[in-house]
């Protein structure tokens, strides 16, 4: 600590120290909007049936007792054809 203010090159250290953090502290609260936005977005998520309904459907793969499931094979054109 002693070396800090006052070594060899103490004001230039404790200026960097200080931009250092102040750098940290601007990503930090970046980071913290970044945080509550995202929080927002999961919420309304986990709170809205279309969501659960389309994640249900995209990522799962399931449909109502009523529907049929139709499977579509996408065609490479760079494939030979066999």
């Amino acid at each position: 600590m002693y070396n800090l203010y006052f070594g060899i090159d103490s004001k230039k250290n404790f200026s960097s120290l200080q931009s250092e953090n102040q750098e940290l502290s601007d990503r930090n609260s970046a980071l913290s909007e970044e945080n509550y936005i995202l929080e927002s977005d999961i919420q309304s998520r986990q709170n809205s049936d279309a969501h659960a309904e389309k994640f249900a459907r995209e990522e799962l793969n399931l449909i109502f007792e009523d529907e049929q499931y139709l499977s579509f094979k996408e065609n490479n054109p760079d494939e030979p054809k066999k």
